[in-house]
């Protein structure tokens, strides 16, 4: 019995299912619309990337956020969990040793016809080291090793893919922020110019070269510019707010650090931060080192491992015990002392279960299929995410030129009105028209600068960090 034992262990048990494979999943062979990055071309991948934005505000609040930051500390208290969950499946392989001492005192009656005393007094004692372990015939336990480790390995690209959506989330949150008060100063400059057009109306009133209904027009446009710049400026606050529960900073550092600054009329713009040009790594790269696709796949691969523990809860159980006590005992004025042990295995079963069991390794294989369903429908977003960067990125650097242009013939043809309408050669509703225009010009190349960096940063986390860089040398906005 014993040789047996010895070379179950030698040989690791018996297999109840064949080893794990990864799931055969289709992947794209390309993506659309962009070309694969050469060989020379640098990598973002394990690198802080958002410091290519070249952005002060989002460098300090992302390296106070991975500090401090509640979402994050979770995630990693879940792989701490996991850890230790691995550290008690993994003593279950180690045998236990214990200990037991025992010490007794008791009367019993007197039924010795050499004694006059009718009851006797007796003291006991035993003690001795006690070894059990569970010979893994059916691969119980070194399944349910193999099952904790890759969880293990699923907390910790959750871990990953927490940390890259922090880091995006606050990046895109100071580009917002950015946005948000250069349309605001774009508001605040608006208002300041149609007052002074309503100051000159009035003097124009007041001596007859100007009808009453040309106030009331200015004073209609003042009025929804006012509202809709404190429309803006609650915008604005929300995205302050945003930054600070995230990075745990406060919200005048964040002003200070992004440049949010009082009212004031022909402000300079903000720093809006260009992102380098990149490519996405092919899709099968990006596949295998993504965060979510990881944890998806060990997932079904602690899933698999589960059906072989289930499967082997309903085979017996052999287990290896040995002890040693050492007893000593004492009554009617003689003692007695002796050593016993023990060795040898034991096998422990289920006759009847009522089909427990069998029901079990069904759950276990169904939580199975669900993980390889759950990993193709993450293997499909994250193409889908790529594929919408791409396509957000193309359509960022588009904007970016017509707004540009539009703005310069935008100003131009404001600049010409309002010249044209101080010496009565265009109406009063013409150059509030080209005030529009130039004001909506001006939100557009605001809004193509931000979704430019923007698209980059999804980029960035759609592909996990795998994109390369294209050299750039375009200069910062």
């Amino acid at each position: 019995m014993y040789a047996f034992a010895a070379s179950l262990l030698a040989s690791g048990g018996c297999s109840l299912q064949p080893a794990y494979t990864k799931p055969t999943l289709a992947t794209p062979s390309g993506w659309s619309g962009a070309s694969a990055p050469e060989d020379n071309q640098p990598s973002l991948a394990a690198k802080p990337w958002w410091r290519k934005l070249g952005d002060d505000a989002v460098d300090e609040l992302i390296d106070k956020a991975l500090a401090d930051n509640p979402t994050l500390l979770q995630a990693l208290i879940r792989i701490d969990e996991a850890r230790g969950t691995l550290g008690v499946t993994t003593a279950d392989t180690l045998p236990t040793i214990g200990a037991s001492a025992s010490l007794t005192r008791e009367q019993s009656q007197n039924t010795s016809p050499f004694s006059s005393s009718t009851t006797v007094l007796g003291t006991s004692a035993s003690v001795g080291p006690s070894f059990s372990w569970e010979i893994d015939l059916f691969g119980r336990v070194r399944e349910s090793v193999e099952a904790s480790q890759n969880r293990l390995d699923a907390r910790t690209a959750d871990a990953a893919s927490t940390r890259l959506t922090l880091v995006a989330d606050i990046a895109n949150d100071v580009l917002t922020l950015r946005a948000c008060e250069n349309s605001r100063r774009v508001l605040v400059d608006d208002i300041a110019s149609r007052e002074r057009t309503l100051a000159l109306t009035r003097r124009r009133l007041q001596s007859g070269f100007a009808a009453a209904v040309d106030e009331a027009r200015i004073l209609t446009g003042l009025a929804t510019s006012r509202t809709n710049l404190a429309t803006q400026q609650e915008q604005c606050a929300r995205q302050v707010n945003a930054l600070v529960a995230l990075s745990g900073q406060s919200s005048s550092r964040v002003k200070t650090l992004v440049g949010v600054a009082p009212s004031t009329p022909d402000a300079a713009p903000v720093f809006m931060p260009r992102a380098p040009a990149a490519v996405p790594a092919m899709p099968a790269t990006v596949l295998v080192q993504h965060p979510d696709v990881i944890s998806a796949e060990r997932e079904v691969a602690a899933a698999w491992a589960d059906i072989a523990v289930a499967r082997a809860n309903r085979l017996p159980r052999i287990d290896l015990t040995a002890a040693l006590t050492g007893q000593w005992i004492r009554a009617a004025g003689s003692s007695l002392d002796f050593n016993t042990w023990s060795i040898g295995p034991s096998l422990s079963g289920t006759l009847f279960d009522g089909g427990t069991g069998a029901a079990n390794v069904k759950v276990a294989d169904a939580r199975y299929r669900r993980a390889v369903t759950s990993l193709q429908g993450t293997l499909r977003t994250t193409v889908q995410d790529v594929e919408n960067a791409i396509a957000a990125q193309a359509s960022a650097e588009l904007r970016g030129a017509s707004t540009r242009e539009g703005v310069i013939a935008a100003c131009t043809t404001l600049l010409a009105s309002d010249a044209q309408w101080k010496v009565g050669a265009v109406s009063l509703f013409e150059l509030e028209d080209s005030r529009r225009q130039f004001a909506s010009a001006q939100d557009a190349q605001i809004s193509a600068r931000r979704d430019q960096a923007q698209a980059w940063i999804s980029l960035v986390k759609a592909t996990g960090g795998a994109i390369a860089l294209i050299p750039d040398n375009t200069a910062h906005e």
